[in-house]
């Protein structure tokens, strides 16, 4: 009876666990993914403790230069572990990006201020656009940023309109932009670090920070500030906690798992049932004589 019992209650919380434990793994998910934090403060020194030049390259696209200037480069060994600040300036009608490399083991909270050029003062506001994105949509953005004063839709009328976003550049994960603004922060975390080349051998990844001071080809950017803009960067760095690879292949295996076992656990019990021995008490039953 006890061993009937003890069964009982191991395939009670079996299904239970079934049921809850794909519930239970979002939220763990969702507790520990870096999010955007709008009440967040980069809690970074005034003064860099390393040289930021040895991990961080430089791009500008201004009317004076070409897109192929940018080769000129070197590559990005070293990933950014340690907090740091900088101070740029964006002319007008241009773009000043830096390009880095993120570790998967770190948060990175990027705070930013833009504030007018004393020597060129904005004529339309102090206002501009940021974006994060990754390094082939950054070679869209510079191809856009040279027929900036053509008609684009016009260089692309060829091709299928649904077939027009594979030949257009986007922010990092379709989010990371923040258009017409004066002062933001936003965090990221990335899950890869490296990437495979065609002719074998792998590299870091490097993500660009855009800051847009021109009319690019979105309808919802921030037109040029008509004059040069400075731009104060803080970058908060942080350790994060990664969640084992095998935690999503468990998430999306489970509940289709569940939906398959605890149906054939049912029916086995269903079918189960008055087929077992039971020994009967037999009891005595007293005469009674007249």
């Amino acid at each position: 009876m006890i061993g009937l019992t003890l069964k009982k209650k191991v395939s009670a919380l079996f299904l239970n666990s079934c049921f809850l434990m794909p519930m239970f793994l979002i939220t763990i998910v969702v507790s520990i993914a870096p999010t955007v934090q709008a009440d967040s403060v980069c809690d970074v020194p005034a003064s860099n403790s390393w040289d930021v030049d040895n991990k961080i390259n430089y791009y500008y696209k201004t009317p004076s230069n070409n897109f192929f200037t940018d080769i000129d480069n070197e590559p990005i060994y070293e990933q950014i572990s340690t907090d740091f600040s900088i101070e740029i300036s964006v002319s007008n009608d241009s773009a000043t990006a830096i390009s880095m490399a993120l570790s998967p083991g770190k948060s990175y909270t990027f705070c930013y201020t833009y504030s007018g050029h004393p020597d060129s003062p904005p004529t339309n506001g102090v206002k501009a656009d940021v974006y994060l994105m990754s390094e082939g949509n950054w070679e869209y953005y510079g191809w856009n940023y040279e027929i900036r004063t053509e008609n684009w839709l016009d260089e692309i009328g060829f091709i299928p309109v649904e077939y027009r976003d594979t030949v257009t550049w986007m922010p990092f994960r379709d989010v990371h932009s923040y258009e017409k603004t004066k002062s933001d922060y936003f965090s990221i975390a990335v899950d890869t670090e490296v990437s495979s080349s065609f002719w074998g051998g792998n590299s870091l990844i490097e993500y660009y920070l855009v800051f847009d001071n021109w009319d690019n080809n979105r309808n919802t950017d921030q037109k040029a500030a008509g004059g040069s803009l400075n731009v104060e960067l803080l970058v908060d760095v942080e350790d994060r906690l990664i969640l084992p690879k095998f935690t999503a292949y468990m998430l999306l295996a489970v509940l289709p798992l569940s939906c398959l076992i605890v149906p054939l656990i049912i029916n086995s019990k269903y079918h189960s049932y008055g087929l077992g021995e039971e020994q009967i008490e037999e009891t005595e039953i007293p005469i009674l004589e007249n």
